[in-house]
């Protein structure tokens, strides 16, 4: 199964057990890679999506830590979520 079907089907699992959170995070991703495939080929490769997933994770990571800075925790709970949601693909795809 490529990351792409991946993505799709956890969108469809987060769909019907209601976790808007998540379901938020996956449709970024989804949208993210739709965009460099319409940019591209037609098609993102694996390592092509890595690197998309790692870009964002990166931002939320980034965000999160600004956002704990300025004593915003309610901004900083989303982004450290929508981060560990991100490294979890990481993860599997190292």
């Amino acid at each position: 199964m490529g990351f792409m079907e991946q993505i799709s089907a956890d969108i469809k699992t987060a769909m019907l057990s209601k976790d808007k959170e998540r379901l938020s995070v996956l449709r970024d991703i989804k949208s993210k890679l739709m965009l460099e495939a319409t940019s591209g080929s037609g098609e993102v490769s694996d390592e092509t999506a890595m690197k998309i997933v790692m870009k964002l994770h990166k931002q939320r990571t980034e965000t999160y830590q600004l956002y704990t800075e300025q004593n915003r925790e309610d901004l900083a709970a989303e982004e450290k979520f929508q981060a560990e949601v991100l490294e979890s693909y990481l993860q599997k795809m190292l």
